[in-house]
C-alpha cells in the first residue's frame, strides 16, 4: 500500500506539494455555472485515451471535481496513486490510502468529526492548487 508517509521515506515529494498554491485560483466558484457530476458520471469521464496527451485527469473530493492533470506522474497508470483518477477520493485521502477499496467508498456521510476536519483540510489544499471543473452531487 502506498501512503503519503511512503513518499517521505523514499525522499519523493508528495504529489500534493508539487503545484504551488494560488490563493485566488477558485475565488469565483459561487458565480460559475459548474457541471454537476454524479459518481457514475465522474467514473465515465475515464475513456480509452485517458493517459494520452491532452486528456484531463479528474478526481472528486468532498463536493468538488478537480482537474489534477498536473499530477499525471503520480496518478498515471504507473504512478503510486493510480487508483485516484475519476473517483471520489475523500475517504482515501482521510485514510492516506491508495487501496482500490478505499477509493471505491463514495461520499463522506459517515465521517467522524476528526475525519471531517481532515477532509476539510485536504479540500482547502486542493482548492489552492487545482482548478475546480465541476461539483460532485450525491455527497454529504
Amino acid at each position: 500500500m502506498t501512503t503519503f508517509a511512503t513518499f517521505a521515506q523514499r525522499n519523493i515529494a508528495s504529489p500534493l506539494e508539487l503545484p504551488l498554491p494560488i490563493p485566488d485560483l477558485n475565488e469565483d466558484l459561487a458565480s460559475l455555472q459548474l457541471r454537476m457530476f454524479s459518481y457514475e458520471q465522474l467514473a465515465s469521464a475515464r475513456d480509452e485515451d485517458q493517459y494520452e496527451e491532452g486528456a484531463r485527469l479528474l478526481i472528486g473530493l468532498k463536493d468538488y471535481v478537480f482537474d489534477v492533470t498536473s499530477l499525471k506522474a503520480f496518478i498515471g497508470p504507473q504512478g503510486p496513486l493510480n487508483n485516484y483518477p475519476w473517483r471520489d477520493i475523500s475517504w482515501a485521502l482521510v485514510k492516506s490510502s491508495n487501496l482500490a477499496s478505499d477509493t471505491a467508498n463514495q461520499g463522506y456521510n459517515n465521517f467522524s468529526p476528526e475525519n471531517l476536519k481532515s477532509l476539510d483540510d485536504w479540500t482547502a489544499v486542493f482548492l489552492r492548487r487545482f482548478v475546480v471543473v465541476g461539483m460532485l452531487s450525491g455527497t454529504a
